[in-house]
């Protein structure tokens, strides 16, 4: 069911950012081949076009402490906790304030994406998440920084940014065996689909609406597995130390 769940979600977000929310909108072909029809009025655009491209702080694993500054790095973006559409409390690491000092290029701010730019299957090429609220945040090791140089809204962006799709532009062509790279260069030369500002905004408010009550209900059976696993654990434990007879 949870599975499901997930390809469902995946669906309404693909259907949304490249046919919109209006059934009845006369379609054109897009000439590319991963989009294939999209509404007459939007455009495709390169990523380039629109983002500037940043790196995240040159640290690792070690210069990570338990108060400081937030970063955000290649595991969290990995993380299955991760939905690529907002920040996640349980994702945040810390870096000392010292920082500070040198490292402004790899601050981030509300409306930016990060990217990971290494991944250990296909799957995870092109997972990235968007920065949905105001605070100091680094990005951190491994990943790039998509700066929004445009008046498009990235809310939209980060749930294209989730398709199957989009990320076969990446999957077709980017290098490793037990290790992928994603580069910079990759990133900016993918197309993206661009509605109007106002079927962005529209879009966005629906996705976050429908993809919110999916993940309540993935949440409620991931519950229902724990809970069904303490009970296992309770059982067998009360058996063989003979707390529960057995007849």
């Amino acid at each position: 069911m949870i599975t499901k769940l997930q390809n469902y979600k995946q669906s309404v977000i693909t259907e949304a950012v490249t046919k919109g929310l209006d059934k009845n909108v006369p379609l054109k072909d897009s000439g590319i081949e991963w989009i294939g029809e999209i509404p007459e009025h939007w455009e495709v655009k390169r990523m380039k076009s629109i983002y500037n491209f940043g790196k995240g702080l040159n640290i690792t694993k070690a210069d990570l402490v338990d108060k400081g500054i937030s970063v955000i790095s290649y595991g969290q973006i990995h993380s299955k906790l991760n939905t690529g559409t907002c920040i996640k409390d349980s994702l945040i690491k810390y870096v000392p304030e010292i920082f500070l000092e040198n490292n402004n290029a790899s601050l981030v701010k509300k409306g930016d994406i990060i990217f990971a730019d290494t991944s250990e299957d296909l799957e995870g090429c092109g997972n990235c998440i968007y920065i949905d609220r105001d605070m100091l945040l680094y990005a951190g090791y491994h990943t790039i920084i998509a700066k929004n140089i445009s008046t498009y809204i990235n809310r939209f962006f980060s749930y294209l940014f989730q398709t199957d799709c989009w990320r076969s532009q990446i999957r077709k062509v980017v290098n490793g065996v037990k290790l992928f790279s994603i580069p910079q260069k990759l990133l900016s030369s993918t197309d993206i689909i661009t509605p109007s500002l106002s079927e962005q905004q529209s879009i966005a408010d629906y996705l976050d609406q429908k993809c919110s009550e999916i993940d309540k209900l993935i949440s409620i059976k991931q519950q229902k597995i724990e809970k069904l696993k303490d009970y296992k654990k309770s059982l067998i434990f009360e058996c063989v130390t003979g707390k529960r007879k057995v007849s």
